[in-house]
């Protein structure tokens, strides 16, 4: 009663809310109980990684061509990218030596936005460029991501609970409501590589 157009915000923050969270679960996610992101299934298929080339946190102008080509022909016609902004950053600088052929982008371009002529694109959940040596540190994803398929039934359903209940088990009052109403938000969705094959991923070691 206080605040009259409280439902229509807290439509719009749960969208974005949600919206967040399946970039975060299709990327990175375990696979238990939520969707099996992109990045965990190739981070534990050895035949996908393609090794940088140097294992100190830095990308050289040879880490995309190899990288573009481990992937298979026939998955490169609808290829595209996935990296972190820190990679795409990295990448951006390689042409600003000596190396003319690398990718060059000036700052008020923003960013890389294709690559070998195939979309780039950003997930603040793909790994920052560190120096970390581990195998399965997974910089970059390239590959026809057709092959990661979602399945989902319906969108993102939302309930409106009347009242809450006081859930203190040390105080005498539990059971009694609180004067409180809350959301109660749920989604059927689940997410996973149908081919890893169809994918490369750039390892630092």
């Amino acid at each position: 009663m206080d605040y009259p157009g409280f439902a229509s915000e807290m439509q719009k923050l749960l969208a974005e809310g949600y919206d967040e969270l399946l970039v975060d679960k299709f990327t990175r996610g375990s696979g238990t109980n939520e969707p099996k992101g992109i990045l965990t299934c190739l981070s534990a298929n050895t035949n996908v990684r393609v090794r940088a080339a140097t294992n100190t946190g830095a990308i050289s102008a040879a880490d995309p061509y190899n990288l573009w080509q481990a992937v298979p022909q026939r998955n490169r016609r609808n290829a595209s990218w996935l990296m972190n902004v820190s990679l795409n950053n990295a990448v951006r600088q390689l042409g600003t030596a000596n190396v003319y052929h690398a990718t060059t982008v000036t700052l008020p371009e923003g960013a890389i936005e294709e690559l070998f002529a195939r979309p780039v694109y950003e997930s603040p959940y793909m790994p920052n460029l560190t120096t970390t040596t581990s195998a399965t540190e997974g910089y970059i994803i390239a590959g026809d991501f057709s092959n990661y398929v979602i399945a989902k039934n319906g969108g993102m359903s939302v309930e409106l609970i009347p009242q809450l209940f006081q859930q203190n088990t040390a105080g005498s009052n539990i059971g009694m409501p609180t004067g409180q109403r809350g959301w109660f938000s749920y989604s059927r969705i689940g997410g996973s590589a149908a081919n890893d094959l169809a994918f490369r991923l750039l390892v630092n070691t």
